[in-house]
């Protein structure tokens, strides 16, 4: 294996890290990537924390917790960086302003620095700019974000994984940028039915 096809396993590792949501609440879903480098059968492992249902016009929070990466260390890495996953604001719902986050005291410290939850149209993401130096782990912070349904009773609000992105940097051929998409994409991780509103007392 080449220099260049090593480095690009190496971002690789990032992708094969497991998501953790609440015991109690969280269903696990391994998502199936391709990858524009690195080797085929690429994974990601989600544990979505979602409710089974919302009346019309209610609020979701969705919240995803992590676990650890396990070791980073591939042949000529420096580091990994800037790594975002994306998810899809689902149709039949609205996202609620200002509502993603990361929640606090999560994570390893190697990747709290600033570590953001961004929006952009139908599209939430959360990004981990910081370093992961070759040889150590990190274990991603856990986020949330809040929906409002806004489909009819009957409706469903289907929350979907859209992509995953690491940029390894790697000795003499500096930053190696990989892109995921899931297959299909966007990636089915959890489901809210709509139900009609409790008719007033």
């Amino acid at each position: 294996m080449g220099t260049w096809s090593k480095l690009a396993a190496g971002a690789m590792v990032a992708i094969t890290m497991t998501w953790a949501a609440v015991p109690e609440a969280g269903t696990s879903v391994t998502v199936p990537l391709s990858c524009n480098k690195g080797p085929d059968g690429q994974v990601c492992k989600v544990n979505v924390t979602i409710p089974a249902s919302v009346e019309e016009s209610g609020t979701v929070t969705v919240r995803i917790d992590g676990n650890n990466s396990g070791k980073i260390s591939h042949t000529g890495l420096n580091y990994i960086y800037n790594m975002t996953t994306e998810l899809r604001i689902p149709d039949n719902a609205s996202y609620v302003a200002g509502s993603g986050r990361i929640i606090p005291d999560t994570g390893s410290a190697n990747v709290r620095p600033g570590a953001r939850v961004t929006q952009s149209g139908r599209t939430i993401a959360m990004v981990l700019p910081a370093h992961v130096e070759d040889g150590q782990s990190y274990t991603p912070p856990s986020f949330e974000f809040q929906l409002k349904a806004t489909g009819a009773a009957g409706s469903r609000i289907v929350q979907k994984f859209q992509q995953y992105r690491v940029t390894a940097n790697a000795i003499i051929i500096g930053d190696v940028h990989t892109v995921c998409d899931p297959k299909p994409k966007p990636y089915t991780i959890g489901t809210t039915n709509i139900t009609a509103a409790a008719p007033a007392p």
